[in-house]
């Protein structure tokens, strides 16, 4: 997806010359995406003096997949355009954000340009990358090295590197499960798999045996993990067991011992967990339910429904990877409907955080403006996307009262 944003009565970018200013990325490269977010002075212009672009990449598949740019000034009114994309295109990936050089930026738009090309997908918008397209990239092993180290965050113990190594194995993103590994590990067994999701992982601690290290009188410890994971793609959902050994923060060995395919009812049951819900009345306008009104929903995800509008509210780092279990929905701090006719729906897979954004809401509004509590509930499987997505046309209590009721033989 490209858009591009005109803050104002434009003066032209392709036309003016660049001068790099600065450049940002989140280092998520091991969730499989990055976001870039980048400054230049025009230095040919007199009002529009400033470009800013914006790139979402994913390295799984679609590789330079979504650009939107500004291009204004300095100004308060164009600094808020460039928050509010920042918070939109980044807010839900869970990073830090950590600052490149514009030789790391070229390098990186025109790999993942590369990844497009191959694919035969989209190209950049005409006019808009061929500064970033021509001049000097980093070549060296220690450049590229600087680099990665800046788009992936730091691994602090096992589960973390089981998790991401897995997960970039089965996305088909070899060069980033190489990353996590030392000296050579077969991955042969991913080269035809094709890019696929992790839906659930485990890792338990089999054996570990003492080992010298490289150093006069050092040693090292291998630690043997049984690992079982949870995958999907096009074709079905499978479920994976392999041995995994890891020796100082990497991965040493990896051995597939099984490859399952597994019904959707399995998946069903792998996945299942308890979601915790509280039903509100909104008595005011449900568009002064925005991100702009509330800050709890300011990088949240918005996606329109024919009912009403769905806030995906994200966790602000990446932990639940550090897990012994990891579960892809953990990145979900929660979620927020709000109905066009004033009903508002929050839920999330854990209490306290449910605990959170009632308070977040309740604290917003004013006295004119209440939201009324009606009832909460706690489902022993995720109820609350089915209603947003299901075009149900009663309310939400309606919907659980259908739900729940016994099937007539």
């Amino acid at each position: 997806m490209f858009k591009v944003i005109d803050g104002g009565l434009s003066e032209s970018a392709s036309t003016s010359r660049k001068k790099f200013i600065s450049a940002r990325l989140t280092n998520t490269r091991l969730m499989g995406v990055v976001g870039v977010s980048v400054c230049w002075e025009l230095e040919d212009n007199v009002r529009d003096t400033r470009l800013y672009q914006f790139f979402y990449l994913d390295y799984e598949e679609m590789g330079y997949d979504t650009y939107e740019e500004v291009l204004g000034d300095e100004s308060e009114e164009t600094l808020s355009e460039v928050e509010a994309i920042e918070n939109r295109l980044m807010g839900g990936l869970g990073g830090e954000l950590r600052n490149i050089t514009e030789k790391e930026l070229r390098t990186l738009i025109q790999d993942y340009i590369f990844i497009n090309r191959k694919a035969g997908i989209m190209d950049p918008p005409a006019g808009r990358t061929e500064h970033i397209l021509t001049g000097d990239i980093i070549e060296s092993v220690a450049e590229q090295n600087t680099l990665m180290d800046k788009e992936c965050e730091a691994i602090v113990n096992d589960h973390q590197l089981i998790n991401y190594f897995i997960m970039r194995c089965v996305g088909n993103d070899l060069p980033a499960a190489r990353y996590l590994t030392s000296d050579f590990v077969d991955l042969r067994d991913f080269r035809n798999f094709g890019a696929s999701t992790l839906v659930l992982n485990s890792s338990e601690l089999e054996s570990s045996e003492m080992r010298t290290g490289r150093d006069k009188g050092s040693f090292t410890t291998g630690k043997f993990y049984l690992v079982k994971s949870l995958i999907e793609n096009d074709k079905g959902a499978y479920h994976m067991e392999s041995e995994v050994e890891v020796e100082a923060m990497k991965v040493r060995s990896f051995a597939m011992i099984s490859l399952d395919r597994i019904t959707d009812a399995e998946v069903n049951f792998m996945t299942r967990r308890d979601e915790y819900v509280s039903l509100m009345d909104l008595d005011t306008d449900p568009a002064e339910l925005s991100k702009d009104r509330v800050e709890i929903l300011r990088k949240a995800q918005e996606t329109p429904y024919p009912a009403g509008r769905l806030f995906l509210i994200f966790n602000s780092d990446n932990d639940h990877v550090k897990e012994q279990v990891y579960r892809i929905y953990d990145d979900v701090f929660g979620m927020c409907f709000v109905t066009d006719f004033g009903e508002l729906i929050l839920a999330s897979f854990r209490r306290e955080n449910l605990h959170v954004m009632e308070k977040a809401l309740l604290d917003t509004f004013t006295e004119d403006e209440d939201i009324f509590m009606v009832s909460r509930y706690n489902f022993s499987m995720p109820i609350v996307y089915e209603y947003v997505r299901s075009g149900f046309p009663g309310d939400f209590e309606d919907f659980v009262e259908m739900v729940s009721e016994p099937e007539k033989r």
